[in-house]
């Protein structure tokens, strides 16, 4: 596990290959964070909790 510490408007990038995701902080507030991902079109991005019983189409 990478445990990464980010302000509001930095990100982290996971890169497969050709493939780039981009994870933003857009804000932090009340102890909730807004997350912006950016990937390529083929990338199913969930919350977990509806992972746990459904595979992704």
């Amino acid at each position: 596990m990478l445990v990464l510490e980010r302000k509001s408007g930095e990100s982290i990038v996971i890169q497969n290959g050709e493939d780039i995701i981009e994870i933003k902080v857009d804000k932090y507030n009340k102890g909730a964070v807004k997350l912006v991902f950016d990937a390529p079109m083929n990338y199913v991005i969930l919350r977990k909790e509806l992972t746990t019983n459904k595979k992704p189409n």
